[in-house]
């Protein structure tokens, strides 16, 4: 059973009231609150070791470099990554999915390619894949819903067998709440080798 008075001891900002109440916060997929142990950190790195990572030669620098190599390492064992060079940090999903589009634009997509989206998608995971479509001269499918806020998997399937380059899509939908098979797409886009672009923020 999952014993929420224990987590929320772990967050600083539960112990808030809002109109008499105990704050109860759901916008984690806009931005998360932290836990202590993560405030901890973040004082403790402020206090310690605040200087440029990769940058610098004095002491500061390179004790700060050491730390984010190190959470790399363990985010990289974490997603079971090959090597931690794998492991892109970025300020958020937005940077990140700009960062993949803007790469895919200037190094895999050309005219006559595509990339595959859906109708559920935050802007920032179709925004950025409509600008690249437009520099690279692919085309942007995009997956409509069914009347049950589900994906079209029969249109997924027929912009698949185009052999697309990229598959960007939402584990969780913001506005809908709709819970996507990310596996079964996954593993349907990958047989077209297309890369995927999973944005779980919402997830």
């Amino acid at each position: 059973m999952l014993d929420t008075r224990t987590i929320r001891k772990c967050f600083p900002i539960l112990s808030n009231t809002v109109h008499g109440k105990a704050l109860v916060y759901l916008d984690n997929g806009a931005t998360t609150q932290m836990p202590s142990y993560v405030l901890e950190a973040v004082e403790e790195h402020y206090r310690r070791s605040h200087a440029n990572v990769h940058r610098g030669v004095h002491a500061l620098s390179e004790a700060s470099t050491a730390h984010v190599e190190h959470v790399r390492k363990q985010v990289a064992a974490f997603l079971n990554a090959d090597k931690p060079e794998e492991i892109v940090f970025t300020s958020g999903t937005t940077e990140g999915v700009n960062t993949v589009a803007a790469a895919f634009s200037d190094a895999v997509l050309r005219p006559g390619d595509s990339v595959i989206t859906t109708e559920m998608e935050h802007h920032s995971n179709l925004i950025p894949w409509q600008r690249a479509c437009r520099r690279s001269g692919a085309t942007l499918r995009v997956v409509h819903l069914t009347d049950a806020g589900e994906l079209d998997m029969d249109e997924l399937c027929r912009y698949l067998s185009e052999r697309p380059k990229l598959v960007a899509v939402t584990m969780v939908s913001n506005v809908l709440g709709t819970v996507n098979p990310v596996r079964e797409i996954a593993a349907m886009a990958h047989d077209a080798d297309a890369a995927v672009l999973l944005d779980a923020a919402q997830a």
